[in-house]
Order: C-alpha cells, then structure tokens, then sequence
C-alpha cells in the first residue's frame, strides 16, 4: 500500500469510527496495472456495537477497492492476540501496524 493510499485508508477510517490500531495484513495489486486491487485490515475499536462499525465501514470505506475487515474490540484484542493459536496472534506477527493511538 503507498503512502497515498494509506493516508487516504486512514483519514476515513478515523472519520467513520475511532479505532485504538489499524493493521494491514494482506493486499493484493493488478500485475499489469501495479494498482491495489484488495487489501485485508484488523482494526481495533473501543467497546462499541461492532455490527453498527462493520456495517459503517463497509458502506463508506473510502478506497475503490476490495477491503476485508476483522474487528476486535479493545478487550477481544488484549485476549486473542495473547492466544498464539489465535488469527489475532498471527495478525499481530505478521501484519504491518498503519496506525496506533
């Protein structure tokens, strides 16, 4: 992801809900284009209605392309990301940090 889409990812991302970490832990690009196609992001969010979030999100992301989003509240966060079976764990290892508050 480059620097403009990135920018561009967190300014809605912070308009549309007040995440606590923003991790991106896949993106696909066009091989003739070079252009992201689908990006995979782990966001974490105060305790909220996490539909109500999901829901926001997928309505309003401002990126033209795919996203797939995991969302953790604070506290599913602090567990699962302990468990080292966890998708969370593995995110946490594997994913690039975006954004942290």
């Amino acid at each position: 992801m480059d620097d403009k889409e990135k920018n561009e990812l967190l300014h809605g991302l912070l308009e549309l809900c007040s995440p606590e970490k923003v991790i991106l832990h896949g993106a696909k690009r066009g091989l003739s284009s070079g252009r992201l196609k689908a990006a995979s992001l782990c966001i974490v969010v105060p305790d909220c209605d996490k539909s109500e979030v999901l829901r926001r999100l997928y309505l309003h992301m401002p990126l033209d392309v795919q996203i797939n989003i995991n969302l953790y509240t604070h506290a599913e966060w602090q567990e699962l990301s302990e468990d080292p079976d966890s998708y969370a764990a593995w995110i946490a290892e594997k994913g690039t940090v975006l954004y942290e508050s």
